[in-house]
């Protein structure tokens, strides 16, 4: 009998390996759906700044807007000059990962540029580093030269406008004008007008906020954020351009002439303390400003040196005895040639010499330390404290123009009568020659003492005024008659033989000199002096004060013989430039 092996139906049954894998399967499904909901709930929901952030980055653009830097005019005959404006230049840049040929790139450059070897290595060494997606090559570089280097179709090479500071005037005075330089990486004006003015002039940037496609396209649809730049305003200086040369070029001719090291000039209206004119030697040109070796160079010498005056401070200690009553020109004392002090010191005169009986106006005349002790005595240390520091020494003028200092006048709050003795003739204090020149126009000005100021008017972008300067009467610091005596008794130095130097024909001139010793850095004082000469004309209606300032010349001893030289060249300019009509003959 035979037995039958085949397989019955009813024998099949599912395995439990089977169900297994169908439930595997269904869990890893229902884990994967489970994952990309949490996924997608965490990119779309817990992450959603992140992303929309990143691709914020990917897709916005973000521009600065760089506004116009406002300008600087000057007055011409009753026009604006513009002294200070913006030119654009371009700045050549390589991405060295892209230059092909590098000895080409130098060699082009070169020729283009007339650059020595000494100029082109340094641009070979930068298009060197492979690496490097951006070199600076070449800034400040004019149209024409630009336009040289597209056609020469160098890859890797580009170029990017720059707007830079045009000073067309290289005379008119680096330190007045200072400059627009980098600090902490980014442009900004320094020292003088442009430094005190930055945030005036920079201006204010704007931006541009865009959405952009995969090659940095603006979409028309995307949204633009614009915010307009402002441009800085326009200042309008008190100056006037031709005076402003004119007195620059007659004091560099008198630093050369004495053999100084430098000097100062300001001219100014002391009705209203409108500065006309002010500039120094050694000068530096504001466009090229990196040429210069110190940098203390840029600091504005008549607002920043403060110096011991010596004798051109003889008046301010005559006109506070004159206003307190305590004397008259026409006193007199007894000049022996020195003066003994308790200590065993001496005070003596300049010429070391004893003038006997003396007047007041002879002790201008004649420039006595005595008779200088003699005032002061008698008005007392803290009157003469009081009157020294209203008349505004001590403390800053106020004028629009940076790095001014106050100057040192402290030896007077210190008990003894040496330190108002040796102050009364300019020793042992430092005043600035801007501090000086106000103080006499306080003098010229019926005792007024004015506020000096330089700029006139702040003008906007679209040329309207938005401040005006008006003139600031500070104080009252000696009555009107006092100041017409001691306007008489200056008239008469000057008339005198010791400055008659400074005489101008046609016109009373009320001035002083001043040969100051200058302190040594030890103690004492050597042999190298500063010359002052402090006038204003005409005497009696008075529309300029003048100072000049010579800096250690050696050419001569005193400065009635070349402060006063440089005094009268200028204002032989100024009554013919202003048209100053005559007061007498001769």
């Amino acid at each position: 009998m035979v037995r039958s092996f085949g397989v019955h139906r009813e024998d099949f049954r599912p395995t439990d390996v089977t169900g297994r894998r169908v439930l595997a399967i269904g869990v890893v499904f229902f884990l994967c759906c489970a994952f990309i909901v949490l996924r997608l709930f965490d990119l779309q929901v817990l992450r959603f700044d992140y992303f929309s952030s990143m691709a914020a980055k990917a897709q916005d653009t973000f521009r600065e807007l760089a506004p116009e830097r406002g300008a600087i005019y000057v007055k011409e005959g009753g026009k604006l000059y513009p002294l200070v404006s913006n030119r654009d230049y371009y700045l050549v840049y390589a991405d060295p990962r892209k230059v092909t040929d590098a000895g080409k790139v130098v060699d082009t450059l070169a020729q283009i540029m007339h650059l020595s070897e000494e100029e082109w290595k340094p641009i070979a060494a930068k298009l060197s580093n492979r690496r490097d997606p951006y070199e600076p090559l070449l800034r400040k570089v004019g149209t024409p030269e630009v336009e040289l280097i597209r056609r020469a179709n160098l890859p890797g090479i580009a170029d990017v406008a720059e707007s830079y500071r045009y000073y067309p005037e290289t005379e008119f005075g680096g330190q007045l004008l200072g400059f627009v330089g980098y600090a902490d990486d980014a442009l900004a004006g320094q020292y003088g007008l442009e430094g005190y003015f930055e945030p005036e002039l920079a201006g204010k940037a704007g931006s541009l906020r865009a959405v952009t496609d995969a090659v940095g396209r603006p979409l028309v649809i995307g949204e633009r954020e614009l915010e307009e730049p402002q441009d800085g305003m326009n200042l309008v200086l008190t100056v006037d351009r031709t005076v402003q040369l004119t007195a620059c070029a007659k004091l560099k001719d008198g630093v050369a002439a004495y053999d100084a090291v430098g000097g100062t000039v300001i001219i100014m209206q002391p009705e209203t303390g409108a500065i006309l004119a002010m500039c120094s030697v050694p000068n530096f040109d504001p466009g090229d400003y990196a040429q210069v070796s110190d940098p203390a160079a840029y600091n504005n010498p008549a607002i920043f040196t403060a110096y011991e005056p010596g004798s051109v401070f003889k008046p301010i200690t005559m006109a506070s005895a004159i206003d307190r009553g305590l004397v008259r020109p026409t006193d007199t004392y007894e000049d022996t040639g020195e003066i003994k002090l308790a200590t065993g010191a001496k005070i003596r005169n300049s010429d070391l010499q004893a003038h006997g009986v003396q007047t007041m106006v002879q002790v201008l005349e004649k420039s006595l330390n005595t008779g200088a002790v003699h005032v002061v005595m008698k008005l007392g240390r803290e009157q003469f404290r009081r009157y020294v520091r209203d008349f505004g020494f001590g403390s800053r003028t106020g004028i629009t123009l940076d790095t001014e200092v106050s100057g040192d006048v402290s030896s007077l709050d210190r008990r003894g009568e040496i330190y108002s003795m040796t102050a009364s003739y300019g020793q042992g204090i430092t005043v600035t020659p801007l501090q000086l020149a106000a103080a006499y126009g306080a003098l010229a000005n019926n005792g007024k003492l004015m506020r000096p100021y330089i700029v006139s008017e702040q003008l906007s972008a679209d040329g309207e005024v938005a401040v005006s300067t008006a003139p600031q009467v500070v104080r009252q610091v000696v009555t009107s008659r006092t100041a017409s005596t001691i306007t008489g008794m200056l008239v008469q130095a000057v008339e005198g033989v010791y400055d008659h130097k400074a005489k101008l024909p046609g016109y009373y001139v009320a001035g002083k000199t001043g040969t100051a010793q200058i302190a040594s850095p030890n103690g004492g004082y050597g042999d190298e002096v500063n010359h002052t000469f402090i006038g204003y004309l005409p005497a009696y209606r008075p529309a300029f004060v003048i100072l000049v300032k010579l800096d250690k010349p050696t050419k001569v001893k005193h400065a009635a013989d070349s402060t006063t030289v440089v005094f009268r060249q200028i204002s032989e300019f100024l009554v013919d430039y202003y048209q100053i009509a005559p007061e007498r003959d001769r």
